[in-house]
Formats: C-alpha cells, structure tokens, sequence
C-alpha cells in the first residue's frame, strides 16, 4: 500500500476520533465535542438570529458557519472517499483541518474574537456517565480532540498529494 493511502486512512481516523470519541475542549460533565454539536444542532437552527446578535455577525453567515460545521462532521468518513478521488480527499481533508485551527486560535488566541465563544457554544454538550467523550486536558481547556482533528486533517491533506500507487 502506498504511504499517500496509508496517511489518508490514518487522517481519517484521527478526524472521526477527534470529532466524535475525544472532547476538543471542557471540563467533567461538560464537554465540546461533534456529539455535543449533533445535539445542539436544532437549537443553533431556531435561535439563529439570538446567536447571531450575540457574535455581531449577520444571521446569512451563522447558517454558513453552520454548514460549514455540519460538513465538517461527515468530513471524517467523506476524507476515506480521497482513497479513490483526489480531489474530494483533499476538499474533505480541510475541513478537520480549518476547524481545527479555529479550535487552537480559540484556546490560544484572541483573534476571532466574539465568534470564537459562538464556535464554542456550537459545539458544548453533557459528557454520557462522565466518560463519553472522552476528555483529555492539555490544559487552557483545550482537549486531545482539537488536536486530532487538526493532524487528521493534516495527514488527509498529504495523502492526498503523495503518490497513492
């Protein structure tokens, strides 16, 4: 197997886990996570205009930021489809990989400003019997998740640019 195959697969895996089985960032009992983001998801529909008032933002670019963020949770699987097709491996691999640099500027920076604490808000949920997801501080709040989605997304973008023969 080629190594642009082999980062592929390992780029996606890092996404799926980053996304779904590790926190990005929380603390116990409260989590941010894609889980937390699939249970928010009706809630950040029907208060767009609050959320958006409240970032300063025109209500159009939170439902982008919104698909953006949906795509982002299948982005994981759709980066496995780069095994056949370049150019949606590499499409699907900057998702993970943009959200996880949202997620680190957000940790580390003031850069975003009030939409960083909307992208967090995305994303907050109850952690299920204090372990799901999984929750490992790196501290500053930040969770092993963020990371792995950023190096998944990462190592997906390679693969896809490496040979796959």
């Amino acid at each position: 197997m080629a190594l642009g195959k082999i980062f592929i697969i390992l780029g996606a895996l890092l996404s799926i886990l980053g996304t779904y089985v590790f926190a990005i960032y929380g603390a116990v009992g409260f989590v941010g996570s894609g889980i937390g983001f699939i249970l928010n998801l009706t809630d950040l529909f029907e208060n767009a205009a609050l959320y958006a008032g409240f970032a300063g933002i025109d209500v159009i670019i939170f439902y982008i930021l919104l698909i953006v963020f949906i795509i982002f949770l299948a982005a994981g699987i759709l980066q496995l489809v780069g095994l056949k097709s370049r150019a949606v491996g590499l499409i699907f691999s900057l998702f993970p990989l943009g959200v996880g640099i949202m997620f680190l500027l957000l940790f580390y920076t003031e850069i975003l400003g009030l939409i960083s604490a909307l992208f967090g808000l995305f994303f907050i949920g109850e952690q299920f019997g204090n372990i799901f997801p999984i929750l490992v501080d790196l501290g500053g709040g930040n969770g092993l998740g963020a990371f792995f989605i950023l190096g998944g997304g990462a190592l997906g973008l390679i693969g896809c640019i490496l040979p796959q023969d």
